[in-house]
Formats: C-alpha cells, structure tokens, sequence
C-alpha cells in the first residue's frame, strides 16, 4: 500500500490535489521537452557528446528512473507519475543511445585513420 499523506486527503476541497497533479504534470513534461535540444545537438556532434556526456553515468540515471517506472507499474498506480516518469525515462534512453552512437562513430573515425 502506497504512503498517504492524511492532511491533503482530508481535504474535501479538491483543487489543491488537483492542482499538485497538474504542476507534478506539466513539471514532467517541462523535463522531457527539454531532452528535445539535447537530443539534437548529440545527433548533429557525435564528437562534442562524446566528450560533454558520460556513459557511465546516463546509464546509471537511466536504470534508476527504469526502477522508478517499474515501481509506478507494479507499487503506485498512478498515471501522473507513470507518464512523467515515463517521459523522462525515454528522454534518457535516448541520451545513453546517443552516447553509444558516438563512441560507434568515434571508434569508426580511429579505424579509417
């Protein structure tokens, strides 16, 4: 059973869990348009996301926020959080496979010369 905070359930006024909904929301999507410019400037220069990014480190972010939406999946239940972290999951993967195309590409350059 999911942790409950008895004060905003209480409540019989809606508006201010709705409107925790809404800003935990639209505070997600605001996440993942922002993997949207990053993602291209690692598309256009393999080279500079090779140097700025660390494999390591996207990879642990992303396997985390992957716990992240299996716990929404199976423990909370709640569409909100799935599709925020959701979002933001998939922003990730597409950093980690970004990264990974890099080093593929780097490592092609190194061999042709």
């Amino acid at each position: 059973m999911p942790l409950t905070i008895p004060v905003l359930e209480s409540w019989t006024w809606p508006w201010p869990i709705l409107t925790l909904h809404m800003a935990y929301l639209l505070s997600g999507l605001l996440i993942a348009v922002n993997y949207v410019p990053q993602t291209l400037r690692a598309w256009r220069f393999p080279a500079a996301t090779l140097t700025a990014q660390s494999l390591a480190a996207w990879s642990i972010w992303t396997l985390c926020r992957a716990v992240a939406f299996t716990y929404g999946v199976f423990v909370v239940h709640d569409l909100v959080f799935l599709l925020v972290v959701g979002a933001d999951l998939f922003g990730r993967v597409a950093i980690v496979v970004l990264i990974v195309r890099a080093r593929a590409i780097s490592g092609k350059r190194n061999k042709n010369g």
